[in-house]
């Protein structure tokens, strides 16, 4: 079965029963040969991540639908070795910058920097940021969780393989908050918020999602509480 990774974490085994397991086989079918991450093995990656260590999940929807660019973590950009080589991703841009104001303890709104005035202080060391490359593994480390909720799309198609997924991740929501019933959620954006009926247990924290940001959004999320609220559990920065 070409879904599922090499090295499952023995806290997802419960999970993979043989109904399960038909399941994803039955996803595989569905999903054909075209398709995002290009990478099979990395589709479930969350499957080789020890979920009783999880303290944080962002729960993320769609992959990336250019092709190379999904590595099966929510809103990592694949390839991408410096926050200064141009990327596409106004999200996890919007997420750097919440994280600069966030370390940086910016109260108004109007100071948030831009990603290109952040770029230039990573550049002239004012501002420690782990590169990309090597950021998202470090948090995962301390307990981050990227998880998707749609695992695949067709190449250049968002959102195609949606409804393919949406009970196989219902399940794994299900399955998360019952194992580990005090996972601190990130949800951004209307259909992660609209997949809190599915989280049994929890703490959370939501917004609207990183692509559109706007003073004039009560909710907006640039004014996102999460990650001050968990910077004694993580380090955002990445340096650990």
């Amino acid at each position: 079965m070409t879904l599922l990774p090499d090295q499952i974490h023995e806290s997802w085994v419960p999970f993979l029963t043989k109904a399960r397991q038909e399941e994803i086989a039955e996803i595989e079918q569905k999903i054909g040969d075209n398709y995002n991450p290009t990478d099979p093995s990395v589709i479930l990656r969350f499957l080789t991540v020890n979920l009783d260590q999880v303290s944080v999940v962002w729960l993320g929807q769609d992959v990336y639908p250019m092709e190379g660019v999904a590595t099966g973590r929510a809103f990592e950009v694949g390839g991408l070795a410096s926050w200064n080589r141009p990327f596409r991703q106004v999200s996890l841009k919007n997420i750097i910058r919440l994280i600069h104001k966030t370390t940086n303890d910016i109260a108004n709104y109007e100071e948030i920097k831009s990603f290109k005035e952040i770029q230039k202080e990573l550049e002239e060391k004012r501002f420690s940021l782990a590169a990309p490359n090597k950021w998202f593994n470090k948090l995962e480390e301390q307990g981050v969780l990227f998880l998707n909720t749609s695992f695949t799309c067709e190449v250049g198609i968002p959102n195609s393989h949606k409804d393919i997924w949406a009970n196989f991740s219902q399940a794994v929501l299900q399955y998360i908050s019952n194992r580990n019933p005090n996972i601190i959620w990130f949800l951004w954006g209307k259909e992660a918020i609209s997949n809190k009926q599915y989280i049994k247990a929890g703490i959370f924290y939501e917004s609207r999602h990183p692509m559109m940001c706007s003073s004039k959004y009560p909710d907006d999320f640039l004014k996102f509480e999460g990650f001050k609220a968990t910077k004694e559990k993580i380090d955002w920065l990445g340096n650990v």
